[in-house]
């Protein structure tokens, strides 16, 4: 669940409490993270070594070709249903993508 909470200008600000973090070496083939806990609706996906792409969704499959690319030492939020998953693959041509997914409560 997220709060509001108030940054350094005094401006109020949506906030969220990291809850499940996946952390997984993306290879040249689509492959999927676990199911997002219940009441889970935003993830933060971020990459590091080389970028990635990923897909969600219940049985999702990642694409070079067609999924969101999160580019490398990037972060990125994505609204998610509870129960899917993500799917992250990694380019041919990047030698090797580090791939973490953080549910935020």
């Amino acid at each position: 669940m997220s709060i509001v909470a108030q940054d350094d200008n005094g401006n109020l600000v949506e906030a969220y409490t990291p809850a499940v973090s996946q952390v997984f070496a993306a290879g040249n083939t689509s492959a999927q993270s676990a199911a997002f806990a219940t009441g889970t609706t935003l993830v933060r996906v971020a990459a590091s070594l080389g970028h990635c792409h990923v897909a969600f969704g219940a049985n999702p499959t990642a694409s070079i070709t067609t999924s969101v690319m999160i580019p490398n030492n990037s972060v990125e939020f994505f609204k998610v249903t509870a129960g899917n998953k993500m799917a992250y693959i990694k380019d041919a041509a990047t030698t090797a993508s580090t791939v973490c997914v953080t549910e935020l409560a």
